[in-house]
């Protein structure tokens, strides 16, 4: 479990809340600065490529993945479809769910 701020809290229970009736685009920016709290670096590309990749800096065996960051103003933001294909991802690579993050006291 996660014990975090006010703002990474509310991007993540939004990310993992949303299911199929999820409604409003997540601003790219806030999900990055989410995963950092979360202890997660953001990578660019290697190779250049659109993708980002996040790697865990407190555990270097953790897997890490990658995700194209989307276009547009103020960085881009992710549409309902992405979030859901991302809060996906994350809970099967990593185990995450709505449960996983508590608001800090």
């Amino acid at each position: 479990m996660f014990l975090l701020q006010k703002h990474a809290h509310s991007v993540m229970v939004g990310l993992f809340k949303g299911g199929a009736g999820r409604q409003g685009t997540l601003k790219w920016k806030d999900f990055v600065s989410a995963m950092n709290k979360l202890g997660f670096k953001c990578l660019p590309n290697s190779s250049g490529g659109p993708r980002t990749i996040f790697r865990s800096v407190a555990d270097p065996n953790m897997p890490c993945f990658s995700w194209i960051k989307p276009h547009g103003r103020n960085g881009g933001e992710l549409a309902a479809k992405d979030q859901a294909r991302l809060s996906n991802m994350l809970q099967k690579r990593y185990g995450w769910s709505l449960g996983s993050f508590r608001l800090r006291p």
